[in-house]
């Protein structure tokens, strides 16, 4: 077997992939940012952060799913060569964009009155609310760019929302210190700070995203910007068609890990620790297959644009190859420095104990979460998310969390079980998506695409 066409897949896989990798990080960073800065101003400040935090992003997280169809929209438009066809729909994508903007900024200001429910101590409350109030004002920027940067992955261009989201980081860490402490003659804002740093870092970061719009050479036969166009249905149908499933799958799998979070919490307070060390860090090794999985969907798309079958099976199955191999490595770590790990978290030794346990288990999580997302993206590629939703939400929900309250509570098996029904239901997740690629990819089946007028 000629191995030279495997290299240059991989080589462009990791060229488009890598750099996703790195904004993943960069926006766990800019959280991570937000939760040690605010720690420093109170525990009532870190509290609200952490509360307005875990609220926002799952609404946030909806919207950043209906954007991920703009990816395999253009890259199946610029591989079947319709490149004229590839700026309206970005135009009508920021349109949705800017919708979806508008219905978080009028739901997230309420979302108080859940935490008041859960008998949150009022003070936390005050704080969460203004962190809110302040936030929510970045979004239209947020969403806007969300629709860019998604348009760009389909064209394979990375690197420039990769620098974009650096520039972000350093105006988080420079308006935090101004805004939370009251530095440089502003007032002391404390969580709220935060709020308004996080706004001001998406219009930033925006703002950037247009200027290369207008002066890069790659984007300048496209010209993403250059008229003004009102709503277009069918192009909203083509976009809401593919992304409202996988906003829904995005929004059952973070649903998911906040139920099983609250099922760790029903074991104490050491089994709760262990399980947030041990998410923290096989969410921070997840940011390389959901990197790798952006480059997946853009060359699969890009593939079946150009209404080459062989060659959707081969970058599919080699980009799924390649998850699972940085996975591998990734589990492998993880089964031989459990130790040295958990050190950088915790001294406990309850903690310790626990959290080295559930890192093996999420070793194997590692490899199945790897298949999972690499396959869902390479079927997201083909404009397939509608059976993929239903897929996930058959495992996510009755497998998965059936299975882990089942072992945890019914067999008592204990907290370590938990995470044994979080991994069954994502390696059923993981065989059904690949079952469907490999019948969808032999090209023998017409995918459903609406047509879209000039």
């Amino acid at each position: 077997m000629n191995a030279a066409p495997i290299i240059e897949e991989s080589q462009v896989l990791l060229r488009i992939g890598l750099p996703v990798v790195v904004s993943g990080v960069l926006n766990l960073s800019m959280q991570f940012v937000d939760t040690v800065m605010t720690g420093h101003a109170g525990p009532n400040e870190l509290a609200a952060v952490a509360s307005a935090s875990a609220l926002f992003h799952q609404i946030f997280c909806l919207g950043i799913g209906v954007m991920v169809a703009l990816t395999p929209i253009v890259a199946q438009l610029e591989g079947s060569g319709n490149i004229r066809k590839i700026s309206p729909s970005v135009r009508q994508g920021i349109w949705i964009s800017m919708l979806l903007a508008l219905l978080s900024m009028l739901v997230l200001p309420h979302m108080d009155h859940l935490l008041r429910w859960m008998d949150y101590e009022p003070d936390v409350v005050r704080i969460t609310d203004g962190y809110l109030e302040a936030v929510i004002w970045g979004l239209p920027a947020a969403y806007v760019f969300l629709a860019i940067r998604h348009s760009l992955d389909g064209l394979g261009i990375t690197r420039p929302c990769m620098y974009l989201t650096l520039l972000g980081l350093c105006v988080n860490i420079i308006g935090n210190y101004t805004l939370i402490f009251g530095n440089f003659g502003f007032p002391k804002m404390g969580a709220v700070g935060a709020g308004w740093t996080t706004a001001i870092a998406h219009w930033v970061i925006l703002i950037g995203a247009l200027l290369y719009l207008q002066s890069s050479q790659k984007t300048k036969t496209i010209r993403f910007l250059s008229r003004f166009d009102w709503p277009i249905w069918s192009y909203w149908q083509e976009i809401l068609r593919v992304g409202i499933p996988t906003g829904l799958s995005f929004g059952a799998e973070v649903c998911m890990f906040t139920v099983i979070a609250l099922m760790m919490g029903k074991f104490g307070v050491v089994a709760l620790a262990a399980h947030q060390i041990s998410i923290n860090v096989a969410g921070l090794a997840f940011m390389i297959p959901l990197g790798i999985s952006a480059a997946i969907s853009q060359r699969v798309g890009n593939a079946v644009g150009q209404k080459n079958w062989q060659e959707v099976r081969f970058r599919g199955w080699l980009g799924v190859g390649v998850c699972v191999g940085i996975m591998t490595m990734t589990a492998s770590i993880l089964i031989l420095f459990p130790h040295a790990i958990s050190g950088l978290y915790t001294s406990d030794p309850a903690v310790t104990e626990l959290t080295i346990q559930i890192l093996w288990m999420a070793a194997l999580f590692q490899l199945s979460d790897g298949l999972q997302v690499s396959t869902m993206s390479a079927l997201r590629g083909l404009k397939d998310t509608r059976i993929p939703l239903l897929t996930n939400l058959l495992s996510y929900w009755p497998v998965g969390m059936g299975l882990a309250y089942l072992f945890g509570f019914v067999w008592e098996w204990g907290a370590i079980s938990v995470w044994g029904g979080l991994i069954a239901g994502l390696s059923v997740a993981a065989v059904l998506h690949s079952l469907r690629f490999h019948l969808l990819s032999r090209g023998s089946h017409q995918l459903v695409s609406l047509p879209i007028r000039p």
